[in-house]
């Protein structure tokens, strides 16, 4: 992002190249032996990703401090908004959870 390295510090600008590379060149070569990476490996990886930018476990139950282990991972809207309205109706949502984003 040239604007934002133009704005930077000069010891930070002496430090970082702000050559773009060249697409073709061998920077762009793909990493590792080419095999799929398994559903297994990319939820770890997601989990992991998690405890470093929120500074949070995911896979810790907060009650009793367990491992826990990822069993499904729900993209569809449609069944996230239905979760999250049965678990209103039941007085269990999440927590800081606005009932009004529903709607």
């Amino acid at each position: 992002m040239p604007e934002v390295a133009e704005r930077a510090p000069a010891a930070w600008k002496a430090s970082h190249p702000t050559a773009v590379p060249d697409p073709d060149g061998p920077e762009f070569e793909p990493i590792g032996d080419g095999k799929a990476v398994s559903v297994d490996a990319r939820k770890r990886t997601w989990a992991r990703l998690l405890a470093k930018v929120y500074e949070v476990d995911p896979l810790l139950c907060p009650k009793c401090g367990c491992q826990m282990k990822i069993i499904a991972v729900i993209e569809d809207p449609v069944e996230i908004r239905r979760i999250l309205s049965h678990l209103l109706k039941a007085g269990r949502a999440p927590p800081g959870f606005d009932p009004a984003t529903l709607n």
